[in-house]
């Protein structure tokens, strides 16, 4: 669901979270500087991925219970990270895996400000979203109801269930983010 990466760059990517001390965080500076924070954190992710699925695994079982992310990054944008790349992780695989209707409300509120981010400034600036499982309505424009996990994704910057989407604006979105993925391919 992520361009260039793979479920296993994926699932090393969520478990390096609490393992980004400011020390490993000083190292991927040159990374940011050359390539950006989303270029930096793709190869992060790649070369981190490289280790293997038991190794993965063992981190996981390792380093799960600690509750804290990277150095340098709040706990909003660790939740936010935590709720889309759990779907970026299932939903390839046709695992069905809910978020958390609070946390995915909270995330969604977070999208707002930070989903430009993740390339979807154009839609967030054209749409309303309402959520129809909580309470949740936000953005102007052409409106778009569905599940707050799939209002989620769309914020940030993936594609959702679009069959679970309402509404005028859904066919715009659609449009609008099928037209970001030809330009980034």
């Amino acid at each position: 669901m992520c361009d260039g990466w793979t479920v296993q760059d994926i699932a090393a990517h969520v478990i390096s979270s609490p393992q980004l001390t400011g020390g490993a965080m000083l190292k991927l500076m040159p990374a940011l500087l050359r390539h950006g924070y989303n270029g930096m954190t793709l190869r992060d992710g790649q070369r981190r991925g490289q280790a293997g699925v038991p190794s993965i695994l063992e981190q996981f079982d390792r380093f799960a219970s600690i509750a804290r992310g990277p150095a340098m990054v709040g706990s909003r944008e660790t939740l936010t990270d935590t709720l889309v790349h759990i779907q970026d992780i299932v939903r390839p695989l046709s695992i069905e895996h809910s978020m958390p209707p609070e946390a995915a409300t909270e995330v969604a509120h977070r999208l707002a400000r930070t989903g430009i981010m993740l390339g979807s400034r154009a839609i967030l600036k054209r749409v309303r979203m309402s959520a129809t499982d909580v309470q949740y309505s936000q953005g102007t424009g052409e409106e778009i109801s569905g599940p707050i996990a799939e209002l989620v994704m769309l914020r940030a910057g993936r594609a959702p269930r679009w069959d679970q989407l309402e509404g005028a604006g859904v066919e715009l979105a659609r449009q609008m983010w099928l037209k970001r993925q030809r330009h980034s391919a």
